[in-house]
């Protein structure tokens, strides 16, 4: 097996990397955009299963290997190294059918291995439908009403493309700080039905795609994108929500001391110990605006993004809270509130509302519209 890693890794082949595909073509059209998701970095080693005939691509070359292979990859001393054998900056491993394993879980699309600050880093190149099909799942339970997840694929859909960039060395990553991503093995009958029913239908406004932010509970009432991060969005405002029955309402939580002390250092701030947190003013949506921090070393008030950025940090679900304790915190809905509210997306879905409805609901002066090329070409 290694002796034929290497023959793939050193032999001439018949065409430069150049004048190979650069990631897969997902179809091409406007529709079908392919888009970098950043599954890992930082990392030292991967071993990467690609279980069917695929394409090896580097910087210099690439060639066909008919058979499956484990790849180990790795970097040593700055460099990326495959089976032992140095490879240049990047690998990119290409399946036919379009399904790449890593440490256990499929993904569809190539993966890209590539140095990034002396080790690797794992980018999984998709067209956008296949990697929906992968979010929308780990996202929200399959079980929900069509219209629910036929909303969630929309606004996830659009979420993407307003983050798409070019210039960046990735477009998405696939953790709670993006989407959840889960790939091949999170896929469902029900929701993968919502991706194909909703194809290629995005938020717009004004022409473009809209920032279509979401969370799971907003807790009672949504919160405008100018309370949580100090900046304006006419459709991202402030609302009272549907009522619905969500695990994520009535909840207490104590703070542990390391943690919020962590929290206020990642925000330049230090108090000691902390021993006391007081919520001293409230947002338009019942947010904490304001909050008094003491501790062993001193004291602190916190505000607006920062303030918020310190409790969900500290771990906090949401901060739609109230004092009730030295450290202890009462409250209500789970995520940063604003836009779209999933278990909200839910109830308005029992209600018999379409997706259009609940997306109009959360987005208010938006239209869900088809993706064309020139969106397209806009959102890059």
């Amino acid at each position: 097996m290694r002796a034929f890693l290497a023959t793939l890794l050193t032999a001439c082949v018949a065409f430069a990397a150049a004048q190979a595909p650069a990631a897969p073509s997902g179809g091409g059209d406007a529709t079908d955009p392919v888009l970098r998701v950043l599954l890992a970095e930082g990392v030292e080693r991967f071993d990467v299963h690609v279980g069917e005939p695929h394409e090896v691509r580097t910087e210099r070359a690439a060639m066909r290997s008919a058979t499956p292979l484990r790849w180990p990859v790795e970097v040593r001393d700055g460099a990326l190294y495959a089976a032992g054998f140095a490879v240049g900056p990047w690998l990119t491993l290409a399946p036919e059918s379009g399904v790449v394993e890593v440490d256990g879980r499929r993904y569809r699309g190539a993966l890209r291995l590539e140095v990034a600050d002396g080790a690797l880093r794992l980018v999984n190149v998709v067209d956008l439908e296949g990697y929906l099909r992968g979010v929308v799942p780990a996202e929200v339970p399959a079980e929900w009403p069509a219209a629910a997840l036929e909303a969630q694929a929309i606004a996830a859909r659009t979420y993407t493309l307003a983050n798409l960039d070019p210039a960046a060395p990735y477009d998405i990553c696939a953790t709670l700080l993006c989407q959840v991503y889960e790939g091949v093995d999170a896929e469902d009958p029900r929701t993968d039905a919502a991706v194909r029913a909703t194809e290629g239908r995005v938020v717009q406004v004004g022409g473009e795609v809209a920032r279509t932010y979401y969370h799971a509970d907003s807790g009672g009432r949504t919160a405008s994108a100018a309370e949580v991060w100090g900046y304006d969005r006419p459709y991202l405002r402030g609302r009272t929500d549907v009522a619905v029955a969500s695990p994520h309402r009535g909840w207490t939580a104590t703070l542990a001391p390391g943690r919020l002390a962590a929290a206020l250092a990642a925000e330049g701030r230090d108090v000691g110990t902390p021993t006391r947190l007081e919520i001293t003013a409230t947002s338009a949506s019942g947010r904490a605006s304001r909050a008094r921090i003491d501790g062993t070393g001193g004291s602190v008030t916190l505000a607006g993004p920062r303030l918020t950025r310190t409790l969900r940090a500290a771990g906090l679900k949401s901060t739609r809270v109230t004092s009730v304790g030295p450290l202890t915190l009462r409250g209500d809905g789970w995520g940063h509130g604003v836009g779209l509210s999933q278990y909200g997306a839910m109830g308005l879905a029992r209600q018999g509302r379409t997706a259009e409805e609940i997306l109009a609901f959360y987005y208010p002066g938006t239209r869900v519209a088809t993706l064309t090329r020139d969106v397209w070409l806009a959102a890059r």
